[in-house]
Order: C-alpha cells, then structure tokens, then sequence
C-alpha cells in the first residue's frame, strides 16, 4: 500500500500517528471498505493490485535494462561458477547446453548466393569447395588462436560456455605474424566477462556502464575497456586492478577489432546475464536440502545408543569400570563425573546395565520416504526454467517412447537457439573478417568484393552445421528421410546433416569410390526382394 501525501507530511513529524493511519487504511481495505491507493478499478490486472494483502509487500520499480542487472553482475557471476563447479545438477545444465548445441564444433558450409553472382550451380559448388577447403586450413589450425592452445572448433565451445556460465564474453581480433605454416594474421583471443569494466572501477554513467562505451546519441557501440589482467587476481594492488585500455568493436578500416559475445534479453541492454541466474537460488537450496538429507541418511545407519542413568551422571556398569578414572572430577552430588569413552558394538554382543539404568536407540529417522518426490518436484521447475526440461537436465529417460522424443524436441528447439547464437554473433564475423583477409592476399577469387556490399554478403553467405540431434529410432527416422527426399522436400545434404552431422559433398564421392570398387569385386549388395530395380547402366550407383 502506498502512502498519501498527507501521510508522508505526517510522518516528518509525528511517525507513530502515520503509521497509526496507514494501519486503519490497511486493514479498511482487507475488509474491502475503501478502495487500495493505487488500485485498478477499471478492468486492470486485479492479481497483482493492491487489493491482494498478501501482494502489498511485493514492492517493484520499472528500471532500464542495466540498472537491473549490472550491480549484481559480479555476484551472479561468480555464484554461477560456483554452482558449476560444485553442484552437479547445475553443471549438467551447462554441458547439455554445449555438448548438444555445439557439440564437436559448427562446419562452415558456403552458400554464395548465386543469383547475385550471376553464377550456375556448377560454379557455385566449385567455388564453395574450394573457399571451405582454404578456410579449414586456418581453422583447423591452434594458429588461429592467439594462446596456440584451441582451434576455432575448441573456442566455439569456450565462447558458449563462457556466455552460459558468465552471461557474456568478449572476442578480440588481433593480428599475429604470418608464417610458413600460417598465411593468415587474424587471430581469435577470448576474453572472460570480468576483464571488461568501467576505467578504474568507477561507477557507470549515461556514457558508459558495464565497461562498454555507447555514443552520445546512445546509439552505437564505440568502444569496450579492457582490463590489462582480470581483476580478481589476488596480487593485485588497487592501482593496477582496474587499468586497462579501449578498444573499439570495429576500426577505422571497417575490420572488426572485438565482439560481445551475449544473448540480449532486453533493449538496450549492456552486458549479459548468467544462464543460471533465474534459477541459481532454487539450485543452491536444493543443494543444501540433498547434502543435509545425504549426512542424515549416513547417521541413520549409525547405531547410536542413549544410556539413562537415575542420577544422569557418571559412565555405566556396561564400560566395566568399577573405579573412577584418573583425572575423574566430582559433580555436585559429590560423585564422580567419568571422562567420555565410546561406547563399542557388534554382532552377538551382551550388555549389561545397572538397575535403574536403560538404553534407548536414537533413530533420525532417514531416508525420508518424501525426498524423491519431493527433489523431482523441484527438478522440473529447474528444467523448465532452464528450457531443456528435467529429462536432459537430469539425464533420465523413463518414460515412454512419445513422451522422450516430445521432450527431447521440445528441447531441441533451446539447443538450436544456443547454436545459431554463437554461429551468428562469434562465428559469422569471424569469417566475414577471415575472408576479407583472404581475398586482400589473392588466396580467394571474389571479384567486388570491397567494391559492392551485396556482392561482399553475396560470397559470405554461410549455413553453420553441427552435430545431428541424436536418433531414438533411426530406421523409422531415415525412413521418413528418405521418403522427404524422393518427395523433393529436402534435400541430401540437409538429410544428411541432420542424421549424421556430415557434409554430403564430402561424403559423396567417397561414397562413389565405395560402390564402384564393390562392383569392381563382384560383391555388390544384392537387391533386397520386391525392391525396384536400377535404371539401366545404373547398377551399383550409391542413392
């Protein structure tokens, strides 16, 4: 409930009779006498109104996209890395994500766009081939890395996950020395969301927040401040931790300097958020639950014994100690108080108590019979909030076949969302900077290609494929493949990327070689029964 203006000139000056006010108020309107400050009467959303006491403690301001995120960016950061290092549930979240969506790494597959070039599919395909073949030779190579440590394959991995775990990471472009291995400069070096912040630490303004740097019109990015180490080395003194320089996405020559790798969820906004971040306290709860319920489980398996005395002092007869032991100290009936001893037990054993005394067992009571069903409960608020679902998440399969696969395509359509993330905003730059190189040193024919930005888009056309989705009933699914293809509904090499995670202009002639070498043998498959035979001097051809 909010207060009214004479309230709050009240409470300046006499706080108890204010409240004393906004008490009556309150309770007025739970017994729907008077109508809430602030109320909607006229067909607004009553479910988050005042009218509801049990939502008036709900307090929210609309506030910009960074105003809402950025102070709490270096605690979701680090509480994010923590749960993945730690909590295994939270790291199998990140690795679904980045062994599915990425995977063993995103082919580049060319596709210039022929119209535009005025070229016949012939040409394009030759020309495809041969821009693919010079591109893996940069990328296939840890030259390509400014470390030399991963290829572009391995730091597409890197700049996913770190997206996931950090909710951003910056990719600068620098150029290396060629060499006699290496005919390229371009170089890829992957920064950690932290290494990107304010000059000194300041705090953020209308000009810069969150070390990035828009123009006066808030418009364009025109630079990122990079620190020279990240800030949370320990041996940092205060002076160097925040020293750093600018650098800006794209120079004065048009080539792309650095990228911000990030997933926005909101318009304007600076930096990313962690993956986790909705979820991280219901992870971090569940945890603490599990672990508490594990070591009460472990206990329960003890057996612990509580031995009554009549006067609740001293060790009983089942010790066998008749004597007092030395360093015994008196308690205030005047009898002796005996040091701690433990008290051992095993099978077969008799003890005997003093009369007067008895044991009672001390049973917790674990494992709790609601724990399963209850952790499930919350596993599937997780998976939903993480949008893979608790059979990804959780790596179990149970149910029935149509349940799976509903959930597994479900699923998918995330996964998909995370892979074209990192093709656009990491790998498509890439190569769009990559091949400006290439055509600059006369390594790749592409007339116009500085001269006319169509043409330009024109040779830089790329679809980014990656590993197949997995099958869970592959005769059923190359089936229904097959029967798409003869219908003239896709095509062979989207079929077979999607069931294998291969390029079918690559297998294809290997695939040439096999059936004619068979033929050559004289082992050829033999057609199976009712099957349609090959056109003539077709036999043996692969489909």
């Amino acid at each position: 409930m909010k207060l009214t203006l004479v309230d709050r000139a009240i409470a300046q000056f006499d706080p108890h009779r204010a409240l004393a006010r906004a008490t009556a108020r309150l309770r007025l309107d739970a017994l729907g006498a008077m109508p809430s400050i602030g109320a909607t009467a006229d067909g607004g959303y009553t479910s988050t109104s005042g009218t509801d006491s049990f939502l008036t403690r709900w307090i929210t301001r609309p506030r910009s996209a960074g105003a809402d995120t950025l102070r709490q960016l270096p605690s979701l950061r680090a509480q994010s890395r923590d749960l993945v290092r730690n909590n295994p549930i939270a790291a199998s979240a990140i690795h679904t994500n980045v062994s599915r969506a990425i995977g063993t790494g995103l082919a580049y597959s060319p596709q210039p766009h022929l119209a535009t070039l005025g070229w016949s599919p012939e040409q394009g395909a030759q020309w495809a081939a041969e821009v693919a073949a010079e591109f893996s030779l940069w990328a296939d190579s840890t030259e390509c890395d400014w470390s030399g440590e991963q290829n572009f394959y391995g730091l597409q991995d890197l700049v996913t996950r770190s997206k996931l775990e950090s909710g951003d990471c910056f990719t600068v472009l620098p150029d290396g020395k060629r060499t006699t291995t290496m005919p390229y400069a371009l170089r890829l070096q992957v920064l950690e969301a932290d290494r990107i912040g304010n000059p000194g630490g300041v705090a953020d303004t209308a000009a810069v927040s969150g070390g990035v740097r828009r123009a006066a019109d808030g418009g364009l990015i025109s630079g990122f401040h990079v620190y020279d180490t990240h800030p949370g080395v320990a041996h940092l003194v205060q002076g160097q931790r925040y020293a750093g320089r600018w650098i800006e996405p794209v120079g004065s020559s048009g080539r792309r300097r650095m990228l911000h790798n990030f997933k926005r969820l909101r318009p304007e906004q600076p930096r990313g958020v962690p993956y986790l971040a909705p979820v991280m306290g219901m992870f971090k709860l569940i945890a603490d639950y599990t672990d508490a319920e594990v070591k009460a489980a472990v206990i329960s398996a003890w057996l612990t014994l509580v031995i009554e005395t009549p006067t609740g002092a001293g060790l009983p007869q089942i010790f066998g100690l008749q004597q007092p032991l030395p360093g015994a100290v008196a308690n205030s009936s005047g009898q002796a108080q005996q040091p701690t001893a433990d008290l051992e037990m095993g099978p077969g054993h008799v003890l005997s108590l003093a009369k007067g005394e008895s044991a009672k067992v001390v049973n917790p009571g674990r494992p709790n019979p609601a724990f399963g069903d209850f952790v499930q409960a919350v596993l599937d608020q997780l998976g939903a909030g993480l949008f893979i679902g608790p059979e990804l998440l959780m790596k179990k399969f149970n149910t029935s076949y149509t349940a799976a696969r509903a959930a597994f395509l479900d699923a998918w359509k995330h996964l998909l969302d995370v892979r074209t993330g990192t093709a656009r905003d990491f790998c498509q730059p890439v190569l769009e900077t990559w091949m400006a190189e290439a055509v600059i040193l006369g390594r790749i024919r592409a007339p116009g290609f500085f001269n006319d930005p169509r043409l330009r888009w024109a040779y830089t056309r790329a679809a980014w494929r990656g590993d197949s989705q997995g099958s869970l009933n592959p005769k059923d699914e190359v089936a229904a493949m097959r029967e798409a293809i003869d219908g003239r509904l896709i095509t062979h090499e989207h079929a077979c990327w999607e069931l294998f995670g291969q390029d079918w202009h690559q297998s294809y002639p290997q695939v040439v070689a096999e059936q004619a070498q068979l033929k050559r043998d004289g082992i050829a498959p033999v057609p199976r029964a009712g099957a349609a035979a090959a056109p003539a001097g077709k036999e043996g051809s692969p489909p």
